[in-house]
């Protein structure tokens, strides 16, 4: 039985610190190419140092569980800060997730609040907008392209830095090579298609 606090069907969500309306799914809806890229890439866009290092230390968290809480608890203040007072509400915030939020459930919210550009807010606006796709439909590249944006998605923009883009999504793909997520053949297979995006 799904937990209640996973949306278990599309639902259309408004959030003050956003510009754009968000759409959520559930965990299954992603697809499993796209959680695996997400997955690859989620401890490298997150701090190694300073505050993740700290809630680590305080909760015993394995290192990809801290750094994904934590991006979830930046993403719910709308400016971002380094001001000592900010970093102690982040780490409140993180430890208030991880009494209430199973791992799965941490991983869908982050996927729906992620920012990918062009003003497209979680991994169905963003799937829909690049690729007209749902985002269980996307290629081991595909998925891989989106979820290397998250790190910076202007400069990493398909649309505007397609080097850019093709540099980083090759990054997504040898990690998920490496973590096991593709075999090499699909990785290689992957690398050396081109970047197709729906949207000019």
């Amino acid at each position: 039985m799904p937990s209640h606090n996973s949306p278990t069907s599309v639902t259309r969500v408004s959030d003050p610190c956003l510009q754009e309306v968000s759409i959520a799914i559930p965990y299954e809806a992603i697809g499993n190419n796209l959680r695996e890229a997400l997955r690859a890439t989620e401890v490298s866009e997150g701090d190694q140092e300073g505050p993740s290092d700290t809630y680590r230390e305080l909760t015993g968290q394995t290192s990809h569980r801290a750094t994904l809480t934590l991006q979830i608890s930046r993403s719910m203040f709308c400016a971002p800060s380094k001001a000592l007072n900010r970093q102690v509400k982040e780490l409140r915030t993180a430890a208030q997730l991880e009494r209430r939020f199973s791992r799965r459930e941490l991983f869908t919210i982050f996927a729906n609040r992620a920012w990918f550009g062009d003003g497209q807010v979680g991994v169905e606006a963003a799937s829909e907008h690049f690729f007209q796709k749902e985002p269980n439909q996307l290629q081991v590249g595909e998925a891989a392209l989106l979820a290397g944006s998250i790190r910076a998605p202007s400069r990493f923009s398909p649309l505007v830095h397609p080097d850019r883009a093709l540099q980083r999504r090759n990054e997504v793909i040898d990690a998920m090579v490496a973590a096991h997520a593709v075999s090499a053949t699909e990785g290689e297979a992957a690398k050396v298609s081109s970047i197709e995006v729906a949207t000019q």
